[in-house]
């Protein structure tokens, strides 16, 4: 078919449009590329309100819009003394054309590697100086993330102090995207936790960025953290959970939650237990140090309420745990299976307040790092072996003077009282009492966890006579001893120690106690002989 003239001139004058189309298209992708490198560095200079530097950028325009990038660093703001706050080693971003051009503009993906995010501390400009930087951020945060992903980065908040060692985590995965106009971030993590080895899988918000005090960055959210083996503290055992919410800024974060450790257990002891606790805690995101109030911990029929402090010390690596320790209505047979091996020997309430100290350091286990230092007492107390229930029975009956039989069912009510101090795995106590009805055992000495070695000093004081106590001839030839043994205002006084171990004791008199006690009596007497006395 032959066009005619009209036809050809037609044609042609497409073709030449079309040419100049393509000519003015290509231009545009040029100007594009070459202009959008500036765009985007503006942009990310505006959102962190610090210097931008690049190694490489590259835009690609067509069919969509497809950036990417390495060496990135963004610098604080007159602070060339800092490390960079932000550091990537690579970044690809994707958007549709239609994306970009309808408002609000979104970037369906965004993805980071070797992201390093470097928070400085005690940075905080007054109201009036941040309020135009928020106000300059509106255009940029108007850019909606619709996914960033990010896996293998670190946040560090430095200290405020030079000196101090900064504040490192360790992010495994991170997923985001941009939840409301002014940038605010929905975000799903996970961090590896070193001590007890474990993750901690959380989800929250984040920002908006504050780009004057990037400490003062609100974050909150939810979090769990599961299959964390406290075997890694030598001396304690046990798969810990645990799960709760925070909320604050990254400076500062107040954190409620909750804990399970099915099968808790202390070396010295080996008794499982189920340990429970709930907890209040501030962070500070500044050093980890973690203020604890109040922390319950529940196990069997014992609950003890606990405050205080997880913390740093300059020079030393790890934290230490400085807590106050008070219990009203514990069972002294649960804190025996923590710390003997053995079954426990009595059951009865407890009342406890104690200093707890566990210095930081892995050199040793918990037991012999552990520092204690306290007050008990225990009321009602029962021992579980019957024939040693026996035995305190006739004890009370004889230290009253009744020789009587014994009834079977009849157990006395029994009282213990005293102050103690755990050092290197050692129990020493001072002003331990042990009283029933007619008597008390006043002790002091050492008690060791490893091997529960004894080695007690006291006196045994009876209301009774020693003649008192039994009947027939023993009672006719024990009056000749009744001196000896003679108490101040009347009734028995008996030096004793014992030895052994907890398992097998060991009884005897302390002849050298008695001596001394001889000493102190006559230094008295003698003293209030003296003239002008």
């Amino acid at each position: 078919m032959k066009l005619s003239k009209g036809w050809k001139i037609v044609l042609g004058i497409l073709g030449g449009l079309f040419l100049a189309y393509c000519v003015v298209f290509a231009m545009a992708l040029e100007w594009a590329s070459r202009h959008g490198q500036q765009w985007v560095m503006r942009q990310i200079q505006k959102q962190f309100h610090g210097q931008v530097q690049v190694d490489s950028i590259e835009i690609k325009v067509y069919p969509s819009v497809r950036v990417s990038g390495t060496g990135v660093r963004v610098l604080f703001a007159g602070r060339e003394d800092l490390p960079p706050l932000i550091s990537i080693k690579s970044f690809t971003a994707q958007a549709s054309w239609g994306e970009l051009m309808r408002l609000p503009r979104h970037i369906s993906h965004l993805t980071l590697v070797g992201l390093q995010i470097t928070v400085p501390t005690g940075i905080h400009g007054n109201a009036k100086q941040r309020a135009p930087s928020r106000f300059s951020l509106r255009h940029f945060h108007g850019i909606f993330l619709d996914d960033v992903q990010a896996d293998d980065a670190t946040l560090t908040i430095l200290p405020k102090q030079a000196g101090k060692a900064p504040q490192v985590y360790d992010i495994a995965a991170l997923r985001a995207h941009t939840i409301s106009s002014d940038g605010r971030l929905a975000f799903d993590a996970t961090l590896r936790i070193p001590v007890p080895p474990g993750n901690i899988y959380s989800s929250g918000a984040f920002g908006p960025w504050d780009a004057d005090a990037p400490g003062l960055t609100p974050i909150s959210g939810s979090f769990t953290y599961d299959n964390a083996d406290l075997g890694h503290f030598k001396g304690i055992a046990g798969i810990l959970s645990a799960k709760g919410r925070y909320d604050g800024e990254l400076e500062q974060i107040a954190v409620d939650g909750a804990t399970d450790t099915p099968n808790f257990s202390v070396d010295s002891g080996g008794h499982p237990v189920d340990l429970t606790t709930t907890f209040h805690a501030v962070v500070d995101g500044v050093n980890g140090d973690t203020m604890l109030d109040p922390v319950d911990a529940h196990f069997r029929h014992t609950t003890l309420h606990t405050t205080g402090i997880i913390a740093g010390t300059p020079g030393q690596h790890g934290k230490a745990v400085k807590l106050q320790v008070s219990t009203e209505g514990a069972r002294i047979e649960d804190l025996l299976l923590l710390a003997v091996k053995d079954e426990p020997a009595m059951t009865g309430d407890v009342r406890l307040h104690t200093a707890f100290l566990l210095p930081a350091g892995s050199k040793y286990d918990v037991l012999h790092r552990l520092l204690l230092d306290g007050n008990f007492s225990v009321d009602k107390i029962v021992f579980t072996n019957h024939g040693i229930e026996q035995k305190v029975d006739k004890l009370s009956m004889r230290s009253q003077g009744n020789t009587g039989a014994v009834p079977q069912d009849d157990d006395v009510a029994t009282e213990m009282q005293g102050r103690f101090q755990l050092e290197t795995g050692v129990i020493t106590f001072s002003n331990l009492n042990f009283r029933v009805p007619g008597a008390i055992v006043q002790l002091a000495g050492t008690f060791a966890l490893d091997n529960q070695a004894l080695d007690l000093h006291g006196t045994f004081d009876m209301e009774a006579k020693l003649s008192q106590t039994t009947t027939g001839i023993k009672s006719f030839l024990l009056r000749a001893v009744n001196p000896f043994f003679a108490k101040p205002g009347g009734g028995t006084r008996i030096p004793f120690k014992i030895g052994g171990t907890a398992k097998s004791p060991t009884y005897g008199l302390d002849r050298h106690r008695k001596n001394d006690d001889k000493t102190q009596t006559t230094s008295k007497s003698n003293s209030a002989d003296a003239p002008g006395n």
